[in-house]
């Protein structure tokens, strides 16, 4: 497949056997390598050193999953590239899914005030999402609280080492998959609707990360459109942190949430074959027992909030979303749609 580049900035490329150095480095001569990488992903991060060959690599092992982002392994992390000598014109390759990616892309943005990163995605979230687009953070408190913008310079996704994923963790990545297609592709929704999970990866990673490179291009910093990407995101980030279930399972659970409040504010009539999409990948449509107030207070920290409250991404129709103010009634029926509701 010929690289996709997004915002200018980040070559992606897709295809098979692609964890060598050309792949790997693209125009980049780094004196070191620094590769990040958690225990779970020990044998791919292994074939990446192996695939930079004679180059000088440190390697940093991080902790697996959401544990990754905290400022703790921020620190360690840090020390870790002082410790190898990381110079400014030195390479850090992150190896794992969105969480590994969000810590070493903003360790890149921080350490000497900026040092080049690429990634190899392991994860679907990740090619189809994280991994794009600039974004990076940590947890503190909530969910990407402290964060920064740094694109990596390139995006290595093998296909391969994604069709050798769990089912489960397939589905984590079709959810973010589908959000795509709900805000900016209705094809990508289609082709989940026939063909599940035996959508063919090549295709939905494409389509996935088209609709995004074109948001992020005209919206690299979330100013404005860019907060379309974040649909379902804001019930879905407060059901993660609360409930403690995996980052898709929660974005599925957010965006039947956001399709009833986009069924109260914008009229949305589709709703029932948005969710039966959703369904159709394995994928819950209501959330696990929670505690609404906890929920409700986490969604408060939503940074796509303003002044005059809570705002959520929104569907007119599949393809077309915006992003409006939602009053407090609204906010309990988009929670009791999926079964979350205070106690009386």
């Amino acid at each position: 497949m010929e690289p996709l580049v997004v915002a200018g900035a980040t070559t992606v490329v897709i295809g098979r056997e692609v964890l060598e150095a050309p792949s790997l480095l693209g125009t980049a001569n780094p004196p070191l390598v620094a590769v990040i990488a958690s225990p779970a992903v020990a044998a791919i991060a292994d074939r990446v050193v192996q695939g930079l060959g004679e180059r000088p690599v440190g390697r940093i092992a991080v902790p697996d999953g959401e544990a990754a982002k905290t400022l703790e392994t921020v620190d360690a992390t840090v020390r870790a590239l002082n410790a190898l000598a990381m110079t400014r014109d030195g390479l850090i390759i992150a190896v794992g899914g969105g969480s590994t990616t969000d810590l070493a892309g903003f360790v890149a943005a921080t350490y000497l005030r900026g040092v080049q990163v690429h990634y190899v995605v392991t994860t679907l979230v990740g090619a189809v999402d994280a991994a794009i687009g600039g974004k990076t953070g940590v947890n503190v408190g909530a969910k990407n609280l402290v964060g920064a913008f740094r694109h990596p310079a390139r995006v290595v996704i093998d296909l391969g080492v994604l069709e050798g994923l769990p089912p489960a963790l397939l589905r984590d990545g079709a959810a973010e998959a589908l959000k795509a297609g709900f805000v900016g592709d209705p094809e990508l929704v289609a082709l989940y609707e026939r063909d599940g999970l035996a959508a063919d990866l090549g295709t939905v990673v494409r389509r996935a990360l088209t609709v995004k490179a074109d948001v992020v291009g005209r919206d690299f910093t979330e100013t404005g459109e860019r907060a379309i990407l974040n649909y379902g995101h804001t019930v879905g980030h407060a059901v993660e942190i609360v409930a403690g279930i995996s980052h898709g399972e929660a974005v599925a659970v957010g965006m039947v949430a956001a399709a009833e409040a986009s069924r109260l504010v914008t009229g949305f009539s589709d709703r029932r074959r948005h969710d039966a999409v959703i369904a159709r990948l394995g994928l819950e449509v209501s959330a696990p027992p929670v505690d609404a107030a906890r929920v409700e207070s986490m969604m408060s920290l939503d940074k796509k909030r303003d002044r005059s409250g809570l705002r959520m991404v929104l569907l007119e129709a599949i393809g077309r979303p915006r992003v409006t103010g939602v009053d407090a009634a609204t906010v309990r029926s988009a929670l009791a749609a999926v079964g979350i509701r205070r106690q009386q």
